[in-house]
């Protein structure tokens, strides 16, 4: 599906709602036996494409697939940008692409696990562990996040678990491919 105009033909409705936290969260969440969260320390514009696709194929995520190799170095290659993996026993899981932003906020851009590491009960603590991230960034003051109802069913309940409450909610309108 792709982002359109709501007047063209075919197009669908699609409901994004928009989540924040802005004080870090009390409880914390135990990792999974033998997972851990990696911080990319240098661009990696190669994985962002990567996990873009793989986490995203069965959420719809279509709109950077066309992205040429610089606009992925443009997105990645910025102080404000964070590229977080999620490794299960030394193999990428998910990953969570952050962004600081004016004011103190703290965008969780991206966020997911590949499809095969999901129902492996990793994504409460996998999330848990971004947002922890996300508030030890310096000057965080807001951390917030978007979903629609095309991403997994168990998003929306996940964020809210974890302490996101609903800050906007807006129609988008899609066209099926």
């Amino acid at each position: 599906m792709r982002l359109v105009d709501a007047l063209t033909y075919g197009a669908v409705s699609v409901t994004v709602t928009s989540l924040e936290m802005v004080a870090p969260p009390d409880d914390a969440v135990d990792p999974p036996p033998g997972v851990a969260l990696r911080v990319m320390a240098e661009p990696r514009p190669d994985l962002s494409r990567d996990f873009y696709a793989r986490v995203g194929a069965d959420w719809h995520w279509v709109d950077r697939l066309e992205w040429s190799d610089d606009q992925w170095l443009a997105w990645v290659d910025r102080p404000e940008h964070h590229l977080l993996v999620c490794e299960m026993d030394g193999v990428p899981a998910g990953y969570a692409e952050l962004e600081e932003q004016p004011g103190g906020a703290v965008e969780i851009a991206y966020f997911g696990l590949l499809p095969e590491a999901l129902g492996r009960g990793l994504g409460r603590w996998w999330l848990a562990a971004v947002i922890e991230h996300a508030w030890s960034l310096p000057d965080a003051s807001r951390v917030w996040v978007h979903t629609c109802e095309l991403d997994s069913p168990a998003a929306l309940p996940n964020y809210l678990a974890r302490g996101f409450t609903e800050c906007d909610r807006r129609i988008e309108w899609r066209l099926p491919d």
